[in-house]
């Protein structure tokens, strides 16, 4: 199910770079969507008040999913954190970025309580999701979600963009399917605050269990083709490379 995720062997990755390969992917994109992120750095004493904050905020994004603005929305408490990184994240997708706004405006108007007042920082993000996936989840669904960030080489987004959309896409909508995954985001940045060429995938787990087992998927992916990575590492500046992970305390989707 996610046999060829992250790998094909070597005469795929010549393929994968192939000009002609790209002209003919480019034809096979669905609809873009595009996702709203928000970043939150809490001081642990103020944990508690930030999350019941965030709680009475999501009847607003529930509200919007009802009426279509938006088709998903989810809270993260960050689980494993960094010196200086975030704790908290917040976000919502949807299929346009009329849309998107729309629902940013409303949030707009819980944006000046005291939980966001007193985090010590603040970042958001306005991506244009490349690839969504996901089932109908009622609100208040939790899980677990997985970042990984990639930052393609120069001259090589196109081909990490169709190779992810081609190779990786069809195995995460099978995962969708049966269960392993509530929902998928592949992304870019649609207003840049970083450099040109960042993509990021974003997995949504129901539980460690479903975890568990996409991960031993990739393992045995890995003894089958010693190639594993492969592509991605060609495409892709090692060093920059990272993962975020993180507890969803509240999820819903159209």
């Amino acid at each position: 199910m996610v046999l060829r995720f992250l790998s094909i062997a070597s005469v795929g990755c010549a393929l994968a770079l192939s000009p002609i390969w790209l002209a003919a992917q480019a034809d096979n994109q669905e609809q873009s969507h595009y996702t709203y992120v928000s970043q939150w750095a809490v001081s642990r004493a103020n944990w508690a008040e930030f999350e019941k904050q965030a709680k009475s905020d999501d009847a607003i994004m529930q509200k919007l999913v009802a009426d279509g603005t938006i088709m998903a929305w989810g809270d993260e408490a960050v689980r494993v954190h960094t010196p200086d990184g975030y704790t908290y994240a917040d976000w919502f997708t949807a299929t346009s970025r009329a849309n998107l706004l729309k629902a940013l405006e409303q949030m707009y108007a819980t944006a000046t309580n005291s939980a966001f007042v007193a985090t010590t920082k603040h970042a958001d993000l306005f991506l244009h999701t490349i690839a969504h996936g996901g089932k109908t989840s009622a609100a208040g669904t939790t899980g677990y979600l997985r970042v990984t960030f990639w930052q393609a080489k120069p001259g090589m987004g196109d081909a990490l963009e169709h190779y992810v959309l081609s190779q990786v896409k069809p195995m995460l909508d099978k995962d969708i399917d049966n269960g392993t995954l509530l929902m998928y985001n592949f992304d870019e940045e649609d207003i840049h605050t970083d450099a040109p060429g960042g993509y990021n995938l974003a997995l949504l787990f129901p539980d460690g269990a479903a975890m568990d087992k996409f991960f031993d998927e990739l393992a045995a992916a890995g003894k089958q083709n010693p190639g594993v990575g492969q592509v991605l590492d060609s495409l892709s500046v090692d060093k920059e490379h990272r993962d975020d992970f993180g507890r969803v305390i509240a999820y819903q989707h159209k």
